[in-house]
């Protein structure tokens, strides 16, 4: 037998730089630098990696047992002291640096920000805030050098300021994304740059006006505090695909005028005003919580998702769109008046033409209009045949819910059901001229018949064995014509 040693044997060592960098990008951050103890050769690949992430919550720096400006200064020796060991004039691939800043640290900080810049970093992280999710700590007066730096391509900022408040033109050559969170001291907001592709505003304290010149930028975000007044200026931005703004001070002509110009834009998101809009490229539109709402006209043919998010309003809803797919999150009233069941019929009317919707309801009971309503009202959906419901806990009264949707939807193909991430479906077969034939008396006096004088076949998918058996009963007592019914993966049981 022959007897290698350990050093014969131990192959990985001898792999060339690039190749342990490379097995290295696949750890995180914490193990790659474990890594690095084991050997001469895995250290010099960690010095010279080209992607370099500090996070104070990882406990970089033995800082794990210290609290407040002990544990900052342990953490921001530490980042020094890995720095000074890294070769000079090494490449940057990504540098990023997480911290909850609560006093005056600008030295370190600077520091190791001009080091990233002199080493051409291409993508650029500043986390000053860290993870405080409601606080607002102490800011950092970021220097201004780091916007036209020529290497960074991806510039993320979170909690920076500016001192006193000012106007700033942010003038950037080469950069392609840039995200700005929670950052202060900015009255009006300028940025111009022709590489521009994305640009994400997030919770930015005091901003007032922000206004975009980059004719090449692609995607724009803006989400403002509660009741912010900032002002938004994207004249420019003709190429623009994806708009996302939330609490903008943004009227419903700028909404019915400007969206038009963007004859690019595929995705619509916002939250607060929104009359009408004209854009044949549109794909998606989302409005939540937009509690000022009263009317809605989307004219765009390409439309093919539409979600709204909030209180039932009879609000008019006019979307101009062969194939569009509804997806709508209603919030009950608690009486679940008979006026709220009249509200609920002709808001989902306006979705009548929809190839599928979809519905999100805290309560089952409000989407089960009572019999007495019925009476009186024609069913909202007849020319929808896919229907979508999501709920939070399992329906309590399977056979009410079903009746009640099949009364808002009376001709579906299929009615699904969706909770704790399982679906189950029902699949209805129709025999259509036989429906004209007045044999129940619940419908003498209509001239449209409900879903109980025409179904001939259901099919139920993903159902419990009790609730099969409960589904089974009901449809053969309810249907009238009903021939047959049958489970996914069971034979047909003849009715």
């Amino acid at each position: 037998m022959i007897n290698y040693s350990i050093q014969e044997l131990d192959m990985i060592t001898e792999l060339p730089e690039p190749i342990i960098q490379h097995i290295m990008s696949f750890l995180t951050y914490k193990d790659a630098a474990k890594m690095s103890v084991l050997s001469k050769h895995f250290a010099s690949a960690w010095n010279c990696f080209p992607s370099i992430s500090f996070d104070e919550t990882l406990n970089m720096g033995s800082c794990a047992r210290l609290k407040g400006k002990p544990r900052l200064d342990k953490f921001l020796s530490y980042v020094s002291g890995f720095l000074s060991r890294r070769p000079p004039r090494i490449a940057l691939n990504i540098f990023c640096f997480s911290f909850n800043l609560e006093d005056s640290y600008e030295q370190p900080i600077d520091s190791a920000i001009r080091y990233a810049i002199e080493n051409k970093v291409k993508e650029l992280k500043l986390d000053i805030v860290g993870r405080q999710k409601f606080k607002f700590q102490a800011h950092y007066n970021l220097p201004m050098k780091v916007f036209s730096a020529h290497s960074i391509a991806v510039l993320s900022l979170k909690g920076f300021m500016l001192e006193p408040p000012q106007n700033l033109t942010l003038i950037c050559p080469s950069i392609k994304e840039l995200n700005l969170e929670k950052c202060k001291g900015m009255q009006t907001l300028k940025i111009a740059g022709e590489k521009f592709k994305i640009v994400v505003i997030e919770l930015c304290q005091g901003l007032d006006k922000v206004e975009i010149d980059a004719s090449n930028l692609e995607s724009f975000s803006f989400g403002g505090e509660a009741h912010s007044s900032c002002r938004i200026n994207l004249v420019t931005c003709k190429f623009l695909k994806y708009l996302s703004l939330r609490n903008a001070q943004v009227t419903d002509e700028w909404i019915k005028h400007e969206v038009a110009q963007f004859l690019r834009l595929e995705v619509l998101k916002l939250v607060y005003c929104m009359n009408s809009c004209s854009n044949s490229n549109l794909k998606t539109v989302e409005l939540r919580n937009c509690f000022k709402l009263q009317k809605i006209e989307i004219y765009a043919r390409s439309l093919n998702t539409f979600a709204y998010g909030g209180d039932l309003k009879p609000s008019q809803v006019i979307i101009y769109s062969p194939c569009v797919h509804a997806k709508l999150s209603l919030r009950a009233d608690r009486g679940l008046s008979d006026h709220w069941y009249k509200n609920l019929r002709e808001f989902l009317a306006c979705f009548d033409h929809c190839k599928e919707l979809e519905i999100d309801c805290d309560m089952d009971m409000a989407l089960i209009v009572p019999i007495n309503v019925r009476k009186n009202l024609l069913a909202p959906l007849y020319d929808l045949n896919y229907l979508k419901v999501v709920t939070e806990q399992k329906p309590k009264n399977i056979n009410d819910l079903v009746d009640g949707l099949m009364w808002l939807a009376p001709c579906l193909s299929k009615l699904s059901f969706i909770s704790n991430c399982q679906e189950k479906s029902l699949k209805f077969e129709y025999d259509i001229a036989r429906t004209i034939e007045d044999d129940l008396d619940c419908c003498k006096l209509r001239p449209i018949k409900c879903w109980r004088h025409s179904i001939r076949k259901v099919t139920m998918e993903n159902f419990e064995d009790c609730e099969n058996m409960i589904l089974e009963k009901f449809l053969a007592e309810s249907a009238l014509r009903l021939e047959a019914t049958s489970r996914e993966g069971n034979a047909c049981a003849e009715v």
